[in-house]
C-alpha cells in the first residue's frame, strides 16, 4: 500500500511572502494559518508540477518505443544492412564456390544448383588508354651559360653554390676551386666535372650509373633523373643566373598551379586564356585561372566515361576509358585553345592503346565479353588470369539455407521483443496511489524510497494508449495478411501466431521452415521484397509512419510528432514538449497568484497584531490610572 503521500493535499512547505509579525502579540501560528488559507493555490501548483512529471515520463516511454522501432528498422530493413529483408540478395540460398584463384565468383538470387565449366580464357578485357606521346614538362635546363665567365668567378676564397632537390631530398651543390681545376683539365672537362659534383651529392645506382644525369652542349646545362622530379633553388644571389636557371625551376608539373602559371613549364605552351574541348562528346570549358587539379577533377566527375590523370613519375597525362573492351572508347577534340594538345592527348601527339575483349569458353561454348566481369546462370564471375591449355575452372553452386534460416529466426525474435515492449506498455495498469512526488515530499524520503516510489508511479503511463495500439494493430494485420499474389504466406514458411494471449507474437516451426527454404526460395523472396506489397516493405512503411525523424514538423512519424526524438529537430518540436512548456507557464502564473494571496493574508494578520498591541497598551494605561487613584 502507498504511504501518506497524497497529491490532493500536498502543499508547498516554504512560504513565498513572509512579512509582518508572526503572532508575537496574539500568540497565533500565523505561518500555519496563511499556509492553510492558501492551500487551494498550493494544491493547484503541486498538481501542475505532477502533470509536468507525468508528461516527461510519458515522453521518455514513447521515445524508448521509437528507439526500438528504429533499431529494428536499421537491422532488418535498411539498405546498408547485411540482413536487409527488403533486398533480394538476402534470400540467395545458392552459394557459388571455386577452387581456382584465376576467377572470383558470387551467386545472385537467380542462381540455381549445378556447376559451370570455364576453359580457354585466352584474353582478358582491357581499357583503352590515350597517353602523352612525350613528357609534358620542359626538361630542367639552364640556357645562356658562359663557361669561362663562370669558372673565372670561382676562386679559392669564393665558391658558387645552389640547391638541387630530388623527390624531396635536398642537397647543396658547391662549385669550388677543385671543380674549376677538373673543368679546365682537358682529360675531364666541364660536363664531367659537373657530373662528379652531382654524383658526390646523390650517389650512383648499383650498376654504376648516375642517379642524376648532367648534360652540357657548350651553352646550356641540364639535369635529369628517370622517374623523379628535380627542382633547383638559389642559395646565393648570382649562381643560378650564371647557370641560366631561375629560382624554383622544376621538370614536373604542379597540379595546384593555375593553367596560366603552368604554361611556361609545358613543352608546348598554352595559347590563349580560354580552353574548350570535348571527350566522347562531353564538352568542357576552362579558363587560364583554373588549376590543373580542378581540370582533372571536373573531367573525372563527368559522364565523359574516362579517367584523367597526370603522373609525376612519367611526366605524362593519360585518359583511360571507364568501360573496358574493344572499340574507340576515348575520342578527344578541341574547339578553342590547345590544352589537350599541350597535354599530349590529341590524336596527332598521343599514344593510344586500344582495349580488347575477354575471350573464353563457358561449358564448351566460346564467348566474347567487353568486361572481365560476366554473369552466367545467375553467377557473377570475375576473370582474374588467363588459363593454361586444357585447364578447366569449375564453379560449383549448391544450396545453403543455414545463414538465411538464422537470420529469419533472429528477425522473428526481435519482432516479438518489439511487440512485447509496446503491448506491455499498453496493458500496464496505473495506480492512483502512486502519483509523481513533489520536491517537498522527496525531502522527507531516502533515495531508495524515491526510486521505489517512482518505479511504481511510472507504471501504466501509456495504458490503453491509442498511438501504440494503432502501430501494433497495423503490424499484426500486415504480418497475418501479407502474401504475394500467386505466392505464399508466413504460414507456409512455418511462421504462425503463438496465440491471442501472446498479443500477436510469432512462433516458428523449424522443420516447416527448412522445407520452405529448400523448395520455395523464390516465393519467399517475393513475399518479403515485392515492391509495395512485400512484407518487409510494408513493415518498413509502418515503422516510418511511426518513427520517421526526418522532414519538417507535421511530416514525421506519429510517435515523433507526439514525443520527439533526441538529437533531432523533433526533440523540441513535438506535442508533449509544447504541453510541458504551456504547463510550466501556468505554474508560473499560479505561483504569482500564491504570492499575492500570501502577501494579502500576512498584511491582515500584521494589522491584527498591531491592533492588539495598541489595545494592550491602552489597557495597561487604564490599569495604571486605577492603581494610582
Amino acid at each position: 500500500m502507498a504511504t501518506s503521500v497524497n497529491s490532493s493535499t500536498s502543499t508547498l512547505s516554504s512560504l513565498s511572502a513572509k512579512t509582518g509579525m508572526a503572532g508575537l502579540v496574539s500568540g497565533l501560528d500565523t505561518e500555519s494559518l496563511v499556509e492553510s488559507l492558501t492551500s487551494s493555490s498550493r494544491s493547484k501548483i503541486a498538481k501542475q508540477q505532477q502533470s509536468v512529471q507525468r508528461l516527461e515520463w510519458k515522453q521518455t516511454a514513447y521515445r524508448n518505443v521509437s528507439k526500438a522501432l528504429k533499431e529494428f528498422q536499421t537491422k532488418y530493413l535498411d539498405t546498408l544492412s547485411t540482413t536487409n529483408f527488403r533486398s533480394a540478395a538476402l534470400f540467395n540460398t545458392i552459394k557459388a564456390t571455386t577452387a581456382s584463384d584465376k576467377i572470383s565468383v558470387e551467386s545472385t538470387s537467380s542462381a540455381s544448383a549445378g556447376s559451370i565449366k570455364i576453359t580457354n580464357v585466352t584474353q582478358l578485357a582491357t581499357n583503352q588508354t590515350v597517353s602523352s606521346g612525350v613528357s609534358a614538362s620542359k626538361p630542367l635546363t639552364g640556357t645562356g651559360i658562359n663557361e669561362t665567365e663562370l669558372l673565372n668567378s670561382i676562386t679559392p676564397d669564393e665558391s658558387k653554390s645552389f640547391l638541387l632537390k630530388l623527390d624531396g631530398k635536398v642537397r647543396t651543390i658547391t662549385l669550388d676551386s677543385s671543380f674549376v681545376t677538373a673543368a679546365q683539365d682537358g682529360a675531364v672537362g666541364f660536363e664531367a666535372a659537373f657530373q662528379q659534383k652531382i654524383d658526390d651529392a646523390f650517389g650512383k645506382k648499383t650498376n654504376g650509373d648516375s642517379v642524376v644525369d648532367v648534360s652540357y652542349d657548350g651553352s646550356s646545362i641540364g639535369f635529369s633523373a628517370s622517374g623523379s622530379q628535380l627542382t633547383i633553388s638559389a642559395l646565393d644571389s648570382g649562381t643560378l643566373s650564371q647557370l641560366g636557371f631561375i629560382d624554383g625551376q622544376t621538370d614536373r608539373l604542379s597540379t595546384t598551379k593555375t593553367l596560366a602559371d603552368l604554361s611556361s613549364s609545358l613543352k608546348t605552351s598554352l595559347a590563349g586564356s580560354e580552353f574548350k574541348f570535348a571527350i566522347n562528346g562531353k564538352e568542357f570549358n576552362f579558363s587560364s585561372t583554373d588549376t590543373l587539379s580542378s581540370v582533372i577533377s571536373k573531367v573525372n566527375a563527368s559522364d565523359a566515361g574516362v579517367t584523367m590523370a597526370y603522373s609525376s613519375i612519367t611526366d605524362k597525362f593519360t585518359l583511360t576509358a571507364k568501360e573496358s573492351g574493344a572499340g574507340n572508347n576515348v575520342v578527344v577534340s578541341e574547339s578553342s585553345g590547345n590544352m589537350m594538345t599541350a597535354f599530349g592527348l590529341t590524336d596527332a601527339v598521343s599514344n593510344t592503346v586500344d582495349g580488347v575483349n575477354a575471350e573464353l569458353e563457358v561449358n564448351g561454348v566460346a564467348i566474347v565479353r567487353t568486361s572481365n566481369n560476366i554473369e552466367v546462370d545467375g553467377v557473377k564471375i570475375q576473370l582474374n588470369e588467363l588459363t593454361a591449355t586444357d585447364e578447366v575452372l569449375t564453379v560449383s553452386m549448391s544450396a545453403d539455407t543455414t545463414s538465411l534460416k538464422d537470420t529469419i529466426k533472429s528477425f522473428v525474435t526481435d519482432y516479438n521483443n518489439m511487440l512485447d515492449l509496446m503491448n506491455g506498455l499498453i496493458k500496464e495498469k496505473a495506480s492512483a496511489e502512486y502519483p509523481p512526488l513533489t520536491d517537498d515530499q522527496k525531502e522527507d524520503m531516502s533515495e531508495k524510497e524515491i526510486e521505489a516510489w517512482e518505479t511504481k508511479a511510472k507504471v501504466g503511463l501509456l495504458q490503453g494508449d491509442s498511438a501504440l495500439k494503432t502501430i501494433t494493430s497495423k503490424m499484426q494485420s500486415m504480418i497475418y495478411g501479407s502474401a504475394v499474389s500467386g505466392g505464399i504466406s508466413l504460414f507456409n514458411m512455418g511462421i504462425t501466431s503463438s496465440g491471442y494471449t501472446d498479443n500477436g507474437k510469432l512462433k516458428i516451426d523449424e522443420e516447416k521452415l527448412d522445407i520452405a527454404l529448400e523448395t520455395k526460395g523464390t516465393e519467399i523472396r517475393e513475399l518479403f521484397t515485392t515492391e509495395n506489397t512485400g512484407l518487409a516493405n510494408q513493415l518498413n512503411s509502418i515503422i516510418n509512419n511511426a518513427a520517421k525523424t526526418s522532414g519538417v514538423k507535421g511530416t514525421r512519424g506519429s510517435l515523433i510528432e507526439l514525443a520527439g526524438y533526441e538529437s533531432t529537430l523533433s526533440n523540441t518540436e513535438n506535442s508533449i514538449t509544447e504541453s510541458i512548456a504551456d504547463t510550466n507557464k501556468n505554474i508560473t502564473k499560479l505561483k504569482a497568484t500564491l504570492k499575492t494571496q500570501e502577501t494579502y493574508y500576512w498584511n491582515k494578520f500584521s494589522a491584527l497584531e498591531t491592533a492588539l498591541q495598541q489595545l494592550n497598551s491602552q489597557s495597561s494605561m487604564i490599569t495604571s490610572f486605577g492603581t494610582s487613584s
